[in-house]
């Protein structure tokens, strides 16, 4: 097995260990207690190969073809949705984001030209202002409309297949390391089971509150599960849309990317 990424996630466990104690006679007797320790068990994404990414993607596609067989529609066919719908209101709103995108572009390297120097003008002085509140309302535009076609695609049958394709990389590629008690250290799979519907009937057990789980195998692996699985979305989204394909590249797009989370 090649590793893609890994990293370290901290969980506390009980245990039971020898303990000498001294009973009512006075005489000190061996006997056992329960303490609770904190344990590092390393996650590992391992690097799917070639015929891996083929088996994936023929996922994708019976995934695809369900999604459009239940009503949903393509990118495609929303864009002709949305562009009947709109008529001319639909091109009033692509001149005004092309617009936003050129005046954002342009205020920016009017800041960049004037900002910093110290002997403006009155004139250069205006110029920057003006600079400065076209790039924070073009800056809204291009939000408001990236933020409203995000919500929207989302729905689409390529959105939907691909947010079951990412699962499928984490459900059959995401193992974690532990040491026996021998000092051994092992890896296990993070999701059990033979297929894709097996692995995630385990992740909704893993999802279920502390509480709601009876298995005591699906409890033993829910804090690493709970410790782990966001960070594995994020790699895995990262290395399927190739933006790393490798440690270092994944930490840094991470870093990125996700800074504010």
């Amino acid at each position: 097995m090649k590793e893609l990424y890994s990293f370290t996630v901290t969980r506390e466990i009980e245990k039971t260990i020898p303990h000498l104690k001294t009973n009512k006679k006075g005489e000190t007797v061996e006997s056992t207690k329960t303490v609770k320790s904190k344990v590092n068990n390393r996650v590992i994404f391992a690097k799917p190969n070639f015929s891996d990414i083929e088996n994936a993607e023929f996922f994708y596609g019976q995934k695809y073809n369900e999604l459009i067989n239940a009503g949903f529609l393509t990118k495609a066919m929303l864009n002709k949705k949305l562009g009947d719908i709109g008529g001319t209101s639909s091109k009033l709103m692509e001149d005004m984001v092309n617009k936003a995108f050129v005046d954002h572009l342009e205020a920016a390297k009017m800041i960049e030209f004037y900002d910093g120097v110290n002997d403006l003008d009155e004139e250069q002085t205006a110029k920057l202002e003006d600079a400065k509140e076209i790039f924070v309302s073009s800056r809204k535009i291009i939000e408001n409309f990236e933020s409203s076609f995000r919500d929207q695609y989302k729905q689409t049958a390529e959105a939907k297949a691909e947010q079951k394709i990412i699962e499928w990389f984490i459900f059959n590629f995401s193992f974690f390391e532990e040491e026996s008690s021998s000092g051994k250290k092992e890896i296990f799979p993070l999701f059990i089971g033979d297929n894709y519907e097996e692995k995630r009937l385990h992740y909704l057990a893993l999802c279920e509150e502390v509480e709601e789980i009876e298995d005591k195998a699906i409890l033993k692996n829910k804090t690493i599960f709970d410790n782990s699985f966001n960070k594995l979305a994020m790699v895995v989204n990262i290395w399927y849309n190739k933006l790393g394909s490798n440690q270092e590249e994944i930490d840094a797009k991470i870093k990125e990317i996700f800074s504010n989370e």
